[in-house]
């Protein structure tokens, strides 16, 4: 309890949940003291060898260690940027860093965001556009966003803000020669921080389309000593803005990977490959209960670590569940 009362007075998501998304809320690339900008689109839940699909792009290197990526700065982490297209195929160049200054170009609000002739992003809320060319993996998408937002991270002075739409997308994804049509819920997602190192230690995110309408995301982050900062469940659908629900909740690690990986910026980490986790709604019945085993698809370029897909089992109030989610996964719990 005097845990989850300490977050409370650092993490003000909390006042803003179970609200309708204000359109206002500002979209915009770095400037002034906000020296790093993501922007994410996630599907979980595709039929396999996709398995996901995924645009993770980090303009700004961040101050936070477990979600930099030294090793791709040519000048200053400011004018270092990465882009990640994620899915359980893997293709040259998926993962790449850009200078800043010579390589992006962007609207001051954000509404328009070229990464030379590799990505362009467009929106004009409730509307957004992912179009993204590769020799051997290409990505049209139209989204179309509710008003149903998640608030993982509000802290106090705009230190770190960090939000996710429920969407709606179809489009195109064009590998192997055929194009794949793909439609269904999707999330569009935001964040902006300032250069201040946050003890994070370990982050898992996770994505579930429970039927057409419904959608859970789960959040666990972790800082020094297992500290936990956050642990929350999500649950959100196109008629319910939804609410967090953090009673009970567990996450628990049954068999990690058998050799940790070690990423680019020579830091190891300790995968999981069975895992399992739940919470209980507010009056502390079983709200969600699943077990997964994961894909075998970890992509390194979720910032410093890796994105995946899982096999799952369980229930969903009371109801049998299963399918395939998605996963980040950065650090060893």
């Amino acid at each position: 309890m005097l845990v989850a009362a300490a977050q409370k007075l650092v993490n003000h998501n909390w006042r803003h949940n179970g609200r309708p998304f204000d359109p206002t809320t500002p979209m915009h690339p770095p400037v002034g003291r906000y020296s790093t900008v993501h922007y994410g689109m996630m599907i979980p839940g595709l039929p396999a060898p996709l398995n996901f699909l995924d645009l993770i792009v980090v303009i700004g290197q961040p101050a936070i260690d477990l979600w930099t990526n030294p090793h791709l700065v040519e000048t200053t982490p400011r004018d270092t940027a990465n882009v990640l297209i994620g899915s359980g195929i893997t293709f040259p160049g998926q993962f790449r860093g850009y200078r800043v200054e010579q390589d992006i170009t962007a609207t001051d609000d954000g509404s328009v965001v070229k990464f030379g002739s590799d990505l362009e992003l467009r929106h004009d809320y409730p509307n957004f556009h992912l179009s993204y060319a590769n020799d051997a993996f290409d990505v049209e998408l139209d989204i179309v966003a509710t008003d149903k937002v998640a608030h993982f991270s509000k802290l106090p002075a705009g230190i770190y803000d960090h939000w996710s739409l429920l969407c709606q997308h179809t489009g195109t994804v064009t590998y192997d020669g055929q194009a794949h049509r793909l439609s269904g819920l999707n999330t569009y997602e935001y964040a902006r921080g300032t250069a201040i190192a946050l003890p994070m230690k370990f982050f898992t995110y996770q994505i579930l389309n429970i039927d057409e309408s419904t959608q859970v995301l789960m959040t666990e982050v972790l800082g020094p000593k297992g500290l936990p900062l956050q642990r929350s469940v999500y649950v959100r659908s196109l008629t319910d803005h939804g609410a967090v629900y953090e009673r009970g909740f567990a996450f628990e690690v049954d068999e990690l990977e058998a050799v940790p990986r070690t990423t680019p910026n020579d830091v190891a980490m300790h995968l999981a490959k069975r895992f399992r986790w739940s919470v209980q709604d507010d009056s502390g019945n079983d709200l969600i209960a699943l077990e997964a085993v994961t894909n075998d698809d970890y992509v390194y370029g979720m910032a410093g670590g890796y994105v995946g897909s899982y096999t799952y089992t369980g229930q969903f109030r009371s109801s049998d569940i299963a399918g395939t989610g998605y996963v980040e996964y950065v650090g060893t719990r």
